[in-house]
């Protein structure tokens, strides 16, 4: 069954310049808050004696091995997540795509026992899940296969400039939000639509066409209900038949060799927001930050959990919420997924914080009335976000 009766027109893109007329922007009615700590499931004495020596035991036989096959010898905390220590103290950086990463069979031996308690009851309450037997493995499968799709930026913007995608991309969400699709759908739009500038020849007059066919294909796995092919090309202006537009869409398919997957950076930002007990606010600030990554075509080049740990980090830097014991703590607890360096990290939010700066005066400006709505705690109207220099000295 088709959603049909568009309610307004949107006019044809023009990428050279961005439009000035909006699309009415639906709202918000939930916001991913903070969650409570799940009681522990009761058991006699005797079975969790028993239970806690082979778990201990099982543990130092798996780090024993381990540590023979010189994969690690210790670990600790920084601000950019886990990080190896070597003989003699000093730390040792991961690169941009973490050796840690590669070896996700001893991932729970690497974390403490309270992070995978804590990423199966939030992945449970996230609606992730169906069974929480399985959702350390899910976890452990989403931490390896965000690699699979990466895009290297050199490749990303052959034929288009910056300004020219941000402007579509800008356009995109206005789309996105008319026919109210999900969060996820829309993520997903952007992912394709950066790979198939990889993968496809296009020129500017069919970039529209290029965006619209991704967004439509996003709302197939994503979504229950579509719009009729006709209300795509109505949302147009009717400047490409029906006919052109599936014959599109079998190019792109052809082009990604039917490959839709995609881990998305907002799953880990719900995924980090719950086990560190993050604000309604700071929740908001964040999937703000995040979304603004879409314009930016630097971005593409990092790991969804990356950009999701970097739009955290710096809503709460920009926030600046009284810290609480138990805050700290979850956080703490949340930090060490995102395993990457610290320059990266910084690196990340700096493209961020700029963003955040100019998003009230550009042009591109979809995301930024999305977000200022009341349902959205006008989050994008924060006045931190305001100076430009004050934010990007939050990152320096």
């Amino acid at each position: 069954m088709a959603r049909t009766g568009f309610c307004d027109s949107m006019p044809l893109l023009d990428l050279h310049k961005a439009d000035e007329r909006r699309a009415p922007l639906r709202t918000w009615a939930t916001a991913c808050g903070a969650t409570d700590f799940v009681q522990p499931m009761e058991m006699s004495a005797s079975r969790m004696v028993a239970v806690k020596r082979n778990s201990e035991h099982e543990r130092e036989r798996m780090l024993s091995a381990q540590t023979s096959n010189g994969v690690f010898e210790a670990w600790t905390y920084s601000a950019g997540g886990i990080i190896p220590a070597k003989a003699d103290g000093c730390l040792e950086e991961h690169s941009l795509y973490p050796r840690s990463l590669q070896g996700l069979h001893s991932l729970q031996v690497l974390m403490p026992s309270l992070l995978r308690h804590e990423v199966e009851m939030a992945l449970e309450k996230l609606d992730l899940v169906l069974d929480r037997t399985y959702a350390w493995e899910m976890f452990s499968d989403m931490m390896r296969s965000q690699k699979w799709n990466s895009l290297p930026n050199s490749e990303l913007l052959r034929h288009f400039t910056d300004a020219t995608r941000a402007v579509l991309v800008d356009w995109l969400i206005q789309i996105h939000e008319l026919m109210h699709f999900q969060e996820e759908t829309l993520y997903l739009a952007i992912h394709l639509l950066n790979r198939s500038l990889c993968q496809l020849k296009v020129t500017t007059a069919n970039l529209q066409l290029l965006g619209m066919v991704c967004l439509f294909l996003a709302a197939k796995k994503e979504e229950s209900l579509l719009p009729e092919v006709s209300g795509l090309c109505y949302l147009m202006d009717h400047a490409y038949t029906k006919h052109q537009l599936l014959r599109m869409e079998r190019k792109v398919l052809s082009g990604l060799k039917f490959n839709l997957s995609y881990c998305q950076p907002l799953y880990f930002l719900h995924l980090l927001a719950s086990i560190a007990r993050c604000s309604a606010q700071m929740t908001w600030m964040a999937r703000y930050l995040l979304e603004l990554s879409l314009f930016e075509g630097q971005c593409v080049v990092f790991l969804p959990v990356q950009l999701a740990g970097a739009a955290l980090c710096l809503a709460r830097q920009v926030l600046q919420e009284p810290p609480t014991p138990e805050g700290e703590a979850a956080w703490c607890l949340a930090s060490s997924i995102y395993v990457s360096s610290e320059a990266v990290l910084l690196r990340i939010m700096q493209i961020l914080a700029g963003a955040a700066a100019r998003a009230h005066t550009r042009e591109t400006c979809a995301t930024f009335i999305k977000f200022s709505s009341p349902e959205t705690m006008h989050i994008s109207r924060h006045t931190a976000l305001k100076q430009a220099s004050a934010l990007l000295g939050v990152c320096t």
